[in-house]
């Protein structure tokens, strides 16, 4: 009996998680120059963020047939400014076959 106590008067609670948060802001992405090229700063945030990545492909004609070389890389870089100083994170990807 205390389990379905306990059930009912989480209900309105979990309800509640569920619903769906607003978002900072509905406006476009603004660009961020005094972080350099291609950053846009994120919507309600005093970060910037840059998506950069590109996608090669080769060709192999000669008598024997291999697979394609195939390679792709994305990276993202995150820059804020903080008490402390700037604050900068960096991520890359690189997938393929040479």
């Amino acid at each position: 009996m205390r389990c379905l106590g306990l059930c009912l008067a989480l209900v309105p609670f979990s309800a509640s998680a569920f619903e769906r948060a607003p978002h900072p802001s509905e406006a476009p992405m603004e660009p961020c120059p005094s972080q350099g090229a291609g950053f846009f700063r994120i919507p309600g945030t005093a970060s910037c963020i840059r998506l950069s990545g590109r996608v090669t492909a080769g060709a192999d004609v000669g008598p024997r047939h291999r697979a394609v070389p195939v390679q792709g890389r994305i990276a993202v870089d995150t820059r804020t400014d903080s008490a402390l100083g700037p604050v900068r994170s960096f991520v890359r990807i690189e997938a393929g076959q040479r």
